[in-house]
């Protein structure tokens, strides 16, 4: 962008000589200060690099859990509850009406178990077995509680 084309300059006028000189020293002059300023404005060119160059990033701390993991983790936490459900039934301070919630729980939590042992493989056939006993008790306590078996 070194040449810039004199389009917008008017033609000469016959009756009046014009000076050769200074037309030109003017362009130059203009020129030479629009070179600097574009100098100055252009970014300068980014480094290639190859589709090489960049590693895998790994993720620090980042645990997938298998279904049988999950599976593993709501039936620990379902016996959690089933124990401290039992607990509080041995209690005779604690009434049947604050047990209600944590039975509520219990089934949910029974339920939700039931769903992810679903999704389990035949591999796991004894984690199978141990989360359909664990369903099972906790389905039917719920059912003993809404039957009336702990009434006194």
């Amino acid at each position: 962008m070194t040449h810039i084309n004199p389009t917008n300059e008017s033609a000469p006028s016959f009756g009046t000589p014009t000076p050769k000189g200074s037309h030109h020293q003017k362009t130059d002059v203009f020129e030479t200060a629009l070179g600097k300023a574009l100098d100055r404005t252009e970014a300068p060119e980014m480094e290639s690099t190859s589709p090489h160059a960049l590693g895998e990033i790994t993720a620090k701390g980042l645990n997938i859990l298998t279904s049988s993991d999950v599976v593993s983790g709501k039936t620990g936490k379902l016996l959690e509850l089933l124990d401290s459900y039992a607990s509080q039934l041995e209690n005779p301070t604690i009434s049947l009406k604050r047990i209600a919630p944590v039975l509520e729980k219990i089934k949910d939590d029974a339920g939700t178990l039931l769903k992810e042992t679903e999704r389990l493989t035949d591999a796991d056939t004894n984690l199978k077995k141990i989360a359909a006993r664990t369903i099972v008790t906790a389905q039917t306590e719920y059912v003993k509680f809404q039957r009336g078996d702990y009434l006194s």
